[in-house]
Order: C-alpha cells, then structure tokens, then sequence
C-alpha cells in the first residue's frame, strides 16, 4: 500500500510540470481561443537565455531578467505574427504556431547547440520523509510552485478588470470594442503573459531534465494532454488533469507488468515506462467520449 501512496505522490508532482504547461495554453485560449504549439520551443528558449544570465548573476536576478524577455517575445509574436491573420480560417494560425516550433527549435540549436547544459536545483538535500513517504524538496517546491499559479490564474480572470477585459476579449471581440475595452492590448497581454509562465516551466523542468533544444517536446504534448482532459476553460481542471495523467503514467510504469501477469495476457512487458506515454492517448480518447469540454471544461455549442 506504501508503494502504491508513493507513486501517487510521485505522480502528482511529476504532474505538477504537465499542469504549469498547460497553463500556458488555457491563458492563450482564455485570452483569443487559439493554441499555440509553439509554447514548448519558446520555453527552452528562454531557458537557455536564463542559463546564459545565470552564468553571471545570481539565480533570483536571472529569473527578474528573463521574464520581461519573455513577456515581449509573447507580446510581439502576438502583433506581429499572429494578428495579421485576424479574421482569416483558424487552421492558418494553427500552421503558424507549428511554424513558431521549428523556429524558436532551430534558434535554439543554432545558438547552444545539441549539447546538453546543466544547473543545479536551486533546492536540494535530502528528501522529505512522512509515514513512509520520500517527498524531495524540488519536487515539492514545484507543486507548490503550480498551486500558487493556478491560484493567481483563477484571481486573474475571476476578480480581476484585466483577466475580465481578456475574457471578454475572446468571447466576443467586436462587442468588447464597442465596450471600449482595448481588444489588441489584450490580446498581447495575453500571450505575453503565456510566454511568462511558459518560461516559469522551462526554469522549473531545467534541473529535473536536461537542457537541450528538444527538452519541452514532450512537456507540451503531455501539457496539451493535460488541458484537454481538465477542459481548456479551466485553469484548476488542467492542473487536476496533469495530476491525472502523471499518477496514471506512474502506476503504468510500476504495475503493468504485474497487471498483465495477473490477467494472464498473452504477451510480455519488458519496459513498462515505455506504455506510458500510450497512457496518455487512451485518457483522452475515454474522457472525450463522454465529456467532450474534458473533465472540468464546457462543450461549445454553436447555433444554426
């Protein structure tokens, strides 16, 4: 029972990363109902531009300088790249953030290279011990770290005249303009603020993974999968739905083996964390099947 409590644990802050991407995208989606595919590229990138400061200052002044770059690189793509296609079929935008993934990847590399960079957590020690539990302190630090911005994000859009403005924004944007809300401003904010948490995520996974240009390509399809199972429209159900998935993924990878064995299956697990990220797909075909808004979210329904 012990080790089942662990990897649920475990899970849950493994979790913790996929919940914070996929932040990223509901504070886009909530802000202009698109997706950006290329949030994941972003973040390294402006990870490695926090590795190159940390070189020289300390870790909390690195932090300070990389995320205005960030909220700019947000804003600018967002003026620059993404608003000219105002107006034209959704799947343009689409090819834009693929786009904006081979980019920010290319840039990356072309800067650092493909070898692997590494700092230290800014946390370490021992692990935190609680009937019979280990709960290192990174790990824990990121939890926390994801429930304070899941907080921040639900006060941002709930009780703020901004986070108001940004949904308003989205949900109807000529009829928001008539209001005299500045539509264009937030929709840069919007994505300028994604950029901010999307760098958030790259500095918090830096330590746990290696820094290389492909290190969040899986982040942000496992962040994606997470925002659809906790539905685009909530910022705590993504977050519950990246526990989800990070809990199922670790009792896969511990269980299976024993799951087929018990039902005498005919075949054999030689790798059981390979079937994880099969774990995944198969959450969101079932979840989808029955909530298609995912767990938390609200279906849209259009009217003839």
């Amino acid at each position: 029972m012990t080790q089942v409590i662990q990897q649920t644990v475990t899970g849950i802050f493994t979790g913790s990363l996929y919940g914070l991407m996929a932040l990223t995208m509901v504070l886009i989606w909530r802000s202009s109902r698109a997706l950006n595919f290329g949030q994941g590229e972003m973040a390294t990138f402006t990870t490695f531009l926090f590795w190159a400061f940390v070189l020289h200052v300390p870790y909390a002044i690195g932090l300070i300088l990389v995320l205005p770059v960030a909220f700019v690189f947000g804003a600018v793509i967002e003026r620059g790249l993404i608003r000219p296609l105002e107006g034209k079929p959704h799947l343009n935008a689409l090819l834009l953030t693929l786009g904006l993934f081979l980019l920010f990847n290319s840039l990356s590399l072309s800067v650092w290279g493909s070898t692997p960079h590494y700092f230290s957590t800014p946390l370490s020690g021992s692990p935190y011990h609680w009937l019979g539990i280990n709960i290192p302190k990174y790990q824990l630090f990121v939890f926390i770290c994801t429930l304070i911005a899941t907080a921040s994000f639900y006060a941002l859009f709930q009780f703020t005249k901004l986070g108001l403005a940004m949904r308003a924004t989205a949900f109807n944007k000529v009829a928001s303009e008539l209001c005299g809300i500045p539509t264009g401003t937030m929709l840069m904010v919007g994505w300028g603020l994604a950029a901010v948490m999307g760098a958030i995520v790259g500095v918090l996974i830096a330590p746990i993974a290696t820094l290389t240009p492909n290190m969040s390509f899986t982040l942000l399809l496992l962040g994606f999968t997470a925002a659809v199972l906790g539905g685009l429209d909530s910022p705590g159900g993504v977050v519950i739905g990246g526990f989800l998935l990070g809990i199922a993924q670790n009792l896969v990878g511990t269980y299976l083996d024993d799951w087929v064995n018990f039902l005498h299956l005919p075949f054999d697990v030689t790798n059981p964390n390979a079937y994880k990220n099969i774990v995944a797909t198969l959450l969101i075909i079932l979840v989808l099947q029955i909530k298609p808004g995912g767990l938390f979210g609200k279906a849209e329904r259009e009217r003839a």
